[in-house]
């Protein structure tokens, strides 16, 4: 009696003891919408916003079916009606096998009638829409009713999934700002998670506390006791701010503050315990006997007829890969799938000329070895897929696969899936990320960049008339990556269209009368675009004064980094370089009054620069200017740098010349009155004399 009293009191003092600890209130009750928030009309600390996240919650625990139930309220505050697009949502889970479900999903438009009274509009079932997805997953859309600026909606659901290594992860961010985001975790400590946080923002709260949880059911067989030892994660994240797409980013949720979680093992009764978070070695084991990843290299016989015709008579081997990998890029058409594994055989491949890139990638790696060149798988992450933690060794974290090459001392990086690509550039996809070579020995990360500055140059002669009117010639060499860009656009667009969006004639204003693009199939020389032009407004002309703006190339028309703060880096992908040289013929009659100052101007730990020199010679005036960027990626902490350096260009490529005729030097003489030295007449300017003589009559 006195030892069931006993357990009963422990049993009481446990489970209070854990509602007391872990079992707080949630940040926000259902359906209690503070005044204040309905009457909210803007968001000062961001004016941009189209809408506000009030509250974002979630938490994750298991129930007595050993369950992980994953619960979510969001609550947001529609601004204008560009923030409607918070009024829709869909969650997708993976119902392969009854792997998860979802339920309880409500929604509710709360906003203010003309008399100050909370209206309510609540979801119908008949606004839930299911769809069926690829690989057992499926999509649940709904919209909530009765959207309006000024509106506050609410939302919340519930999956149940019956797979422990489906625990939730947690975004904090958003592309608008979030005032409370919070995320709550609690897991039996017999199931192992590793959770990382990751973003630019600090959290506000990051909490961990030891409580205890009663399980019944089979929860409790599973672990083999009903008082089970867990820990209560809690992580939150208040104020933040929007993450919005912006200029040179990979992508928006590299930057995000969240929470990735991933099960890393677990011990059950009866002994023994499973890891399922793995290390690198074991990835790469795993890997290199996946009959779908390294198995798929192979020297069949049709591969090697295929490297020994591709290479005969060449000596050296970067010359066999080279003709290797420019077969492969025009021969075998990528299909658009972005894979890490094969689905087709390489001797499949070469019959259906058509594949994924991993499976390009695999007949390349094979071709080589055929013809004695190393070359080893490397997996990665694009830019637009997320940067991988190498903290996880799990694979989905990589999307694509590329190759490298060994020969002599000197490593290539080769993606053969582009038919315009020259084999020393890389996709811009996969620039500034990190790749995983997977060999049997010696396997590493490998840094993936591009191996060469990207270099263009442009140049303009122009002809200015005195009245102002304007004709010359324009004259591009193409960047690399430039004129890749412009090869794999569709050929039907017309030359002069791509001329004018060069040149930018739209801005500018001027006509180009011809056009002539060369090195189209030169894919080893830039792109050549020469063009005349004419323009009667780009120059202005007042009385005897000529206003002209010289960087009719090139100008840079307003700063790309246009917020205030960026906690960030700024990503440019790759190294550049472009000078652009102009000269104009001064009209005769007219003379420079005022020429632009040299500049130099640097930014970024002068990792970026500027310069513009200028000189007249005679009736020419030329300009230089240089735009470098000597680093692919800057750390945020220089980024007020690069806003100013931007600010200055924008400034230094908007200043105009100015011509003023030159005036004619005129001289007035005026006779004096009298006086003995007065000059004559005949010794005026402009004046003739008329000189007759008389002759006389004589003999003969």
């Amino acid at each position: 009696m006195t030892r069931h009293f006993f357990f009963f009191v422990l049993s009481a003092f446990l489970l209070f003891s854990f509602s007391d600890s872990s079992a707080q209130e949630p940040p926000v009750k259902w359906g209690e919408i503070p005044m204040a928030d309905l009457q909210m009309k803007s968001f000062p600390q961001d004016t941009n916003a189209t809408a506000l996240i009030l509250c974002d919650y979630g938490e994750s625990t298991f129930d007595d079916d050993f369950n992980i139930i994953f619960k979510r309220h969001l609550r947001v505050k529609i601004l204008t009606a560009k923030g409607y697009d918070w009024g829709t949502h869909s969650v997708t889970i993976l119902t392969k096998e009854g792997t998860e479900s979802i339920d309880d999903i409500e929604g509710v438009t709360y906003r203010l009638d003309d008399k100050g009274n909370i209206v309510k509009n609540e979801m119908e079932s008949d606004d839930i829409f299911k769809e069926k997805l690829s690989d057992g997953w499926t999509r649940y859309r709904f919209t909530l009713p009765a959207l309006q600026p000024g509106c506050v909606i609410e939302m919340r659901y519930k999956i149940i999934s019956n797979s422990i290594g489906r625990m939730r992860d947690w975004v904090f961010q958003y592309s608008e700002p979030v005032r409370w985001s919070e995320y709550r975790m609690r897991s039996p400590k017999v199931i192992a998670y590793s959770d990382i946080t990751l973003g630019y923002e600090p959290l506000t709260i990051d909490d961990r506390e030891d409580v205890t949880q009663y399980f019944s059911g089979s929860a409790a067989a599973y672990i083999g006791q009903s008082m089970v030892d867990c820990t209560q994660r809690r992580w939150v994240l208040k104020d933040a701010p929007a993450i919005r797409e912006e200029p040179f980013i990979t992508t928006t949720d590299d930057y995000k503050t969240r929470l990735d979680v991933q099960l890393a093992g677990y011990a059950f009764s009866g002994g023994g315990s499973k890891k399922v978070l793995n290390d690198w070695p074991t990835v790469v084991k795993d890997l290199m006997n996946d009959n779908e990843f390294y198995k798929i290299i192979d020297d069949t016989r049709q591969v090697r007829k295929l490297a020994e015709k591709l290479t005969a008579g060449l000596q050296s081997p970067e010359a066999k890969m080279r003709a290797i990998y420019d077969w492969v890029r025009t021969s075998i058409v990528w299909s658009g799938e972005q894979r890490i594994f094969a689905h087709q055989e390489v001797d499949d491949l070469l019959d259906s000329k058509k594949g994924n890139n991993a499976e390009i990638s695999f007949l390349l790696i094979s071709l080589l070895k055929c013809a004695g060149i190393e070359a080893d798988p490397v997996i990665l992450s694009t830019r637009s897929n997320g940067a991988v933690q190498d903290v996880y060794p799990i694979v989905s974290q990589f999307n694509y696969l590329i190759v490298r090459a060994s020969v002599g001392s000197r490593y290539y990086l080769l993606d053969a899936t582009d038919p315009y690509r020259p084999m020393d550039l890389l996709p811009v996809k996969v620039l500034n990320t990190r790749g995983l070579v997977i060999r049997e020995k010696n396997f590493g990360w490998v840094a993936v960049n591009a191996d060469r500055v990207n270099l263009g140059n442009s140049f303009a002669s122009l002809s200015l008339s005195s009245d102002g009117s304007l004709k010359g010639r324009l004259e591009e060499n193409i960047s690399p990556y430039g004129s890749l860009k412009l090869r794999q656009k569709p050929n039907d667009k017309k030359d002069i269209d791509i001329a004018r969006d060069e040149f930018e004639t739209d801005r500018s204003g001027i006509t180009l009368d011809s056009v002539l693009i060369t090195n189209k199939d030169s894919l080893e020389l830039p792109l050549n675009i020469k063009a005349s032009f004419s323009s009667s407004s780009y120059a202005q002309k007042n009385g005897d004064m000529i206003y002209l703006n010289p960087q009719i190339l090139d100008r840079l028309w307003e700063n790309p980094l246009k917020t205030p703060v960026r906690k960030f880096p700024v990503d440019y992908a790759y190294k550049s370089k472009h000078t652009t040289v102009i000269e104009i013929n001064i009209p005769e009659g007219f003379e420079v009054k005022e020429k632009l100052k040299d500049v130099s101007v640097f930014g970024g730990a002068r990792a970026l620069s500027f310069t513009r020199q200028t000189k007249v010679e005679g009736n020419k005036l030329s300009l230089c200017c240089t735009m470098e960027i000597k680093e692919s990626q800057i750390k945020p902490k220089f980024y007020d740098q690069l806003r100013d350096f931007y600010a200055a260009v924008v400034s230094a490529t908007s200043e105009q010349i100015v011509l003023s005729r030159i005036p004619v030097q005129t001289v007035e003489l005026t006779a004096p009155a009298s006086g003995k030295d007065s000059p004559q007449k005949t010794d005026l300017p402009g004046n003739t004399v008329k000189k007759t003589s008389k002759t006389k009559k004589g003999k003969g």
